[in-house]
């Protein structure tokens, strides 16, 4: 094996680039993920991975192994580098035994299916948005928009997600020009809000519907409520004075593959 790379190296430095800052993301359309479950993933998934630094303990484990196997079989490069290195550049404490750099997939809103897309608002919390990512693909959802709010590439979210982001389409897009083009496609379009004229099982949320969930302190924009067909609201008999928006969300998403099935 080739000595590990330094904690100066340009590879190690731009890991730890990518982990902390946006712009670096989105300038170079690369984000990072972390751990051996996510890697695995990306794997299974063919995520265009353009290189990977692993701990050397890592190789010793039958997982890990396999894991170093199917990367190089994919042809991805690896780089050792000591574990205090890899938890410096890593955006979490312990990542472990692997990070890799890789490029997302560009979606458009051309490329999502029929079936429920959900709209998030300018929402700031990665936990909600990886939350609402796994619910979609885990109940049957057609994609997501993120207008505004957490980068989707934001490596809370892709831990909190746990591999859907790989799969699951996720568009970036202004809210108007996103709601004015799924409803000339015939989309059905509703924002979710305290107070709402529709609980979830009336509102239609089968076949081409889409629905925007707000930011968490102000609710949707006024340009998602100006353009909305009807807001829905989750009826709460108990003392809780809100959802978070992940929680919400997949409730939503739930209550619409429960409509789907029972047509």
């Amino acid at each position: 094996m080739t000595e590990p790379l330094s904690p100066r190296n340009p590879l190690v430095q731009h890991v730890r680039l990518l982990a902390r800052d946006r712009s670096a993301r989105e300038e170079s359309g690369l984000a990072v993920l972390e751990g051996i479950r996510l890697a695995e993933e990306a794997v299974t998934a063919r995520v265009a991975i353009d290189y990977a630094l692993f701990s050397p303990e890592l190789a010793e484990r039958e997982r890990g192994a396999a894991l170093l196997a199917g990367l190089r079989a994919a042809g991805v490069p690896l780089h050792a580098v000591a574990r205090d290195t890899l938890s410096r550049a890593a955006d979490t404490q312990a990542p472990q035994g692997i990070v890799a750099v890789f490029r997302p997939t560009s979606w458009a809103l051309e490329q999502i299916k029929p079936g429920l897309v959900m709209l998030l608002d300018n929402v700031q919390d990665p936990g909600n948005l990886g939350t609402v990512i796994r619910s979609l693909e885990a109940f049957g959802g057609a994609g997501l928009v993120v207008a505004g709010g957490v980068d989707p590439y934001n490596p809370k979210v892709i831990r909190g997600a746990m591999g859907s982001l790989f799969r699951m389409p996720v568009v970036k897009a202004e809210i108007g020009d996103a709601l004015r083009f799924l409803k000339a496609q015939g989309r059905r379009c509703y924002v979710a809000d305290a107070g709402g004229e529709l609980a979830p099982w009336t509102a239609d949320l089968t076949g081409s519907a889409a629905l925007v969930i707000g930011n968490e302190g102000n609710g949707p924009s006024e340009t998602a409520r100006s353009l909305a067909d009807g807001v829905i609201s989750i009826p709460m008999p108990g003392p809780t004075e809100s959802l978070n928006a992940g929680v919400a969300a997949s409730l939503f998403i739930y209550e619409a593959m429960r409509q789907a099935v029972r047509r």
